[in-house]
């Protein structure tokens, strides 16, 4: 872990202790924006032993999935989408779960604990990666085009995250619309059907606009998901999906916060915050 990783964490605990332990705690999560919210879960890599910021121990994520069964309604990302569009009623207080990058574990033990506890999630993953012409991080294992296939076929939901996963906000729009329309191409010949939405790389307000949006739906996905902290709500930007990132050290007891909000406030720090960060980099 690095330095710039521990002061996050601390002030993100501190976000979390303050909102679940004072006043205004207990007014949000009583609040009609909180009770009439859905979330959106962001998880990376699962292991043994989290060697990165974006790992999170197997037992933890096992103690997550097990919490939400017994306590928040799971559906479909795609289904989801149909609640924010009104198209469906799905129940207030809903959770989809997301993972980006194409790790190597989402067909192994991350899909086994989901199907022991009868849950789906979407997987967005990088083209470039699954077709030998992107490298990733060194010595990370990555799933391939036939695993993606067998998740699909177990029901999960297959998503793009670009073929490069580089920002888009720093691209051409000519390199955007190869980003997005080559790596929807790929995953429909591969999969036979269009790919289940868009996540933006990086996904903070500098990694996209609304010219990038615009080229989004020039391409046909039907979503987009971002690391912008939030609950999305009934009538909301389907191409602005806000999400909650889980991060190594979120053991059980934070999660049991984040999920009654305690981590919302977040957004704040989202909306300006990310003018201070380094540039993203490919795979960062």
């Amino acid at each position: 872990m690095t330095p710039r990783w521990f002061l996050k964490r601390a002030l993100k605990w501190g976000v979390e202790w303050t909102t679940e332990f004072t006043g205004g705690g207990l007014i949000y999560r009583n609040s009609n924006y909180f009770k009439t919210g859905y979330r959106i879960l962001t998880y990376h890599r699962i292991e043994p032993n989290p060697t990165d910021s974006h790992s999170l121990k197997i037992q933890h994520f096992r103690d997550h999935i097990a919490f939400l069964k017994d306590h928040h309604p799971v559906v479909s990302l795609s289904e989801m989408v149909l609640g924010i569009q009104g198209k469906r009623k799905i129940e207030a207080g809903s959770v989809s779960i997301t993972f980006d990058d194409g790790y190597a574990e989402a067909a192994g033990v991350v899909a086994e604990i989901l199907d022991k506890f009868d849950m789906t999630a979407s997987f967005f993953v990088i083209t470039g990666i699954l077709d030998g012409k992107q490298g990733g991080y060194q010595g990370v294992n990555y799933l391939s085009w036939e695993k993606i296939r067998q998740l699909k076929k177990g029901g999960f939901l297959i998503g793009s995250h670009t073929i490069t996963h580089r920002s888009l906000g720093a691209l051409t729009l000519p390199n955007v619309q190869l980003e997005l329309g080559e790596s929807f191409d790929r995953l429909e010949t591969e999969l036979g059907v269009p790919p289940d939405g868009l996540s933006f790389p990086f996904g903070t307000y500098r990694d996209f606009s609304q010219d990038v949006i615009s080229v989004a739906r020039s391409c046909k996905y039907p979503y987009a998901v971002t690391a912008i902290h939030g609950l999305n709500h009934t009538g909301n930007d389907l191409f602005r999906l806000q999400r909650t990132t889980i991060t190594a050290g979120d053991g059980l007891n934070t999660f049991k916060r984040i999920m009654k909000g305690a981590l919302d406030p977040w957004r704040f720090v989202d909306e300006w915050g990310y003018r201070l960060q380094r540039p993203s980099s490919s795979l960062e």
